[in-house]
């Protein structure tokens, strides 16, 4: 031990000579920076693993946590590795990965920070979470654990009851949590684990020395059970929060977070509260109260507090350095009527500066908007004053605005970087109107200090025609669409939310398109769409069918107003108007004519509907077949059928009856036909009758 204890002062002497400024403590920087790990094994049931402690960050065994969606497996997925508000923790050793890694085990773990004590970090702060494997024989000496230990600059411990060390089975430590993972994680060993915890260790008796904060994690010392840690650390003054501000009626005053319990005491000792923050509406500006807290380690601290209000007054004042290189120096006139300033600058893009008079280079010239926001230590009060600042770099001054504007329409030229500007056309403005027929402009941008910038140029023409054109139908027919389509831009919107050239439209209304050409030039259309009905087209015929001797069909329907129809007559002919009368060319063959007729509107609205008009055979009642070439054959061309009153068949054919039966004439009498046709060569129809042969 006096070795190692040797080692430490050694190591501890070269860190402390080589320290930089103090910062990282939280982990801010992502990584270890004036931090020094050590690693070493440690075990009480092999002990030939023992070593002495190594400087130096290790892999597994000191790792910063990056990730703040992750949650720790070995929990089950409850614990976060990285506390809510840190965007880092530190990991201080791992889980056993395998067999090998098991046996031995025993692993030991540090990192330690070396830092000055002073009124601004006498309050340590840390958080932690523990995860412990845990074996229900092991003593408390054997246990995984997690430790806080405190070192004067020589290397020896401090003994101070800020030192903490946990374990799984300490009964002054609450608020662990059990979990056993499943043997699919490789391991079924319980696990204790413990979220994050806030811990305060009071350092005010340390005031101007130099110490050494140490924080170990540690495996069970015998050789199989795993442990680790993870941390954040912050450095705080120890004092009361007041909040007692100008307009205040009631004074918070608030404990340093990190300890077990509080209790306030006004000056007659009587107890008052027991939160971290008392409430006093109304109080005595002068009186004093007392908070004791209580530390995880059972470490007492008792700050006291007199009840005044803090009014602090954010004011400044700026110049400009020079003409040319936009810096600008502050000066700070802020004041308050008790207590300490802190100062918050913020400056463009949310840059900011804590300093009381800082020198801001500004990334463009002109004016700026900014703020100062003053906070009043040790209360909360603050205050926040916005300005606008002036900066000035020759360089940085312009004109920005379109080179180009769209026929009968103007573009603007918007001056920057200045106070002032003056303009060719004698403008003082800071933006310049340019229309018809456009031209060459220029400005000269000033700083309220007396300093200018070159002669800035900039040409603006109109830009070229463009066409945009129209090919729609505004008219919508009842139950049908129209189409709306333009053309001519490179991009469009129309009211009904598309961008694309066409629409179809389905209801009447008022339709609006504007077209975009590739400068950003507009161009519109406005298409008021109107409904109209749909003509009517049921019609009636007359006769129902036609014959050859039978011809003349007659059509007619109801007539609209601004209606024209049209007869398609199905034999290749066309009628025109509400009512007609067609003669049809009809032989003996049997025909059917399809019939339609189509109405239009004024509007083009239109429809159509088709009849059927069947042809059946004309069937004289007189047959004279005596070779003078009139009425010589009986319905040829047709399927027909003659039987003689006694029922003999004495023709059978289409050619047509010539009165004659086996070649020899038929005497002068009556006969009887049966005729089959079809309209459609599919439905066949037949006709029966008698014929009178005369000679």
């Amino acid at each position: 031990m006096m070795q190692k204890r040797l080692l430490y002062c050694l190591i501890l002497l070269l860190i402390y000579l080589t320290l930089p400024a103090q910062t990282n403590l939280g982990f801010e920087q992502g990584n270890f920076n004036n931090w020094v790990g050590y690693t070493w094994l440690y075990s009480t049931d092999a002990t030939y693993v023992n070593t002495q402690p190594v400087p130096g960050i290790v892999t597994r065994r000191h790792t910063i946590m990056s990730d703040t969606s992750a949650y720790d497996a070995n929990t089950g997925f409850k614990l976060r590795k990285i506390p809510k508000g840190y965007k880092y923790s530190a990991r201080l050793g791992d889980q056993i990965i395998s067999t090998t890694d098991r046996n031995p085990r025993a692993w030991q773990q540090s990192l330690r920070y070396t830092m000055k004590i002073d009124s601004s970090n006498a309050l340590l702060i840390f958080k932690y979470a523990l995860v412990l494997q845990y074996a229900a024989n092991h003593t408390e000496k054997v246990e995984a654990r997690f430790k806080l230990t405190l070192y004067d600059k020589d290397g020896n411990v401090i003994p101070d009851c800020s030192n903490y060390d946990v374990y799984a089975s300490n009964q002054l430590v609450k608020g662990f949590n059990l979990y056993t993972p499943t043997s699919s994680t490789g391991s079924n060993t319980p696990v204790n684990w413990r979220d994050w915890t806030t811990v305060g260790a009071n350092l005010i008796k340390y005031l101007g020395q130099t110490i050494t904060i140490e924080f170990m994690a540690t495996d069970c010392t015998g050789r199989y059970h795993y442990g680790y840690a993870y941390f954040v650390a912050d450095c705080q003054p120890l004092n009361i929060t007041v909040k007692y501000c100008a307009k205040d009626s009631v004074a918070a005053l608030t404990g340093p977070i990190g300890f077990e319990s509080y209790k306030w005491r006004n000056k007659d000792n009587v107890l008052l509260d027991s939160l971290q923050t008392l409430k006093l509406p109304k109080p005595s500006e002068g009186e004093t109260f007392t908070c004791t807290m209580q530390s995880a380690t059972g470490c007492l601290v008792s700050l006291s507090s007199t009840i005044a209000k803090f009014v602090p007054k954010a004011d400044f004042t700026a110049y400009i350095i020079d003409c040319k290189s936009n810096t600008v120096q502050f000066t700070n006139l802020s004041t308050s009527t008790r207590g300490t300033l802190q100062y918050k600058w913020i400056f463009e893009d949310s840059v900011t500066s804590l300093q009381k008079n800082p020198r801001y280079k500004f990334k463009t010239s002109g004016l700026h908007p900014m703020s100062l926001i003053v906070r009043n230590h040790p209360s909360t009060c603050a205050d926040t004053i916005k300005q606008v600042v002036e900066s000035f770099s020759p360089p940085l001054v312009g004109i920005k605005g379109d080179s180009t504007y769209c026929p009968n329409s103007t573009a603007v030229l918007n001056a920057y970087g200045a106070y002032r500007y003056d303009w060719s056309n004698g403008s003082k403005a800071g933006t310049l109107e340019v229309s018809h027929p456009g031209g060459t402009f220029w400005v000269v941008g000033h700083s309220s200090t007396g300093c200018h910038s070159d002669t800035i140029y900039r040409t603006v023409k109109e830009d070229p025609y463009w066409e945009f054109l129209s090919e729609s139908d505004t008219t919508l027919c009842t139950g049908f669409t129209s189409m709306l389509k333009v053309s001519g831009a490179t991009k469009y919107k129309w009211n009904t939310g598309d961008t694309i050239n066409s629409i179809t439209v389905k209801t009447p209304g008022n339709y609006n398109v504007t077209g975009y050409n590739k400068r950003g030039c507009e161009k519109s259309f406005s298409f008021n769409v109107s409904e109209y009905p749909i003509p009517g087209v049921i019609f009636s015929t007359y006769p129902s069918t036609l014959n050859s001797k039978y011809n003349q069909l007659k059509g007619s329907l109801t007539a609209e107003t601004g209606v024209n129809y049209l007869w398609e007559m199905g034999d290749g002919s066309y009628e025109k108007g509400s009512s007609i009368n067609h003669d049809y060319n009809i032989t003996n063959y049997a025909l059917q004519y399809k019939v339609k007729l189509t109405a239009v509107s004024q509007y083009d609205c239109a429809d159509s509907a088709i009849k059927i008009i069947n042809v059946v055979p004309f069937v004289p009642n007189v047959f004279t077949p005596n070779g003078d070439g009139v009425n010589d054959l009986f319905m040829p061309g047709l399927e027909i059928q003659i039987f003689d009153r006694n029922g003999l068949l004495l023709y059978q054919g289409k050619d047509g009856w010539d009165g004659q039966y086996k070649g020899r004439p038929m005497d002068p009498d009556t006969y009887f036909y049966s005729i089959r046709y079809s309209y459609d060569e599919q439905e066949i129809h037949s006709q029966k009758g008698f014929i009178t042969l005369i000679r």
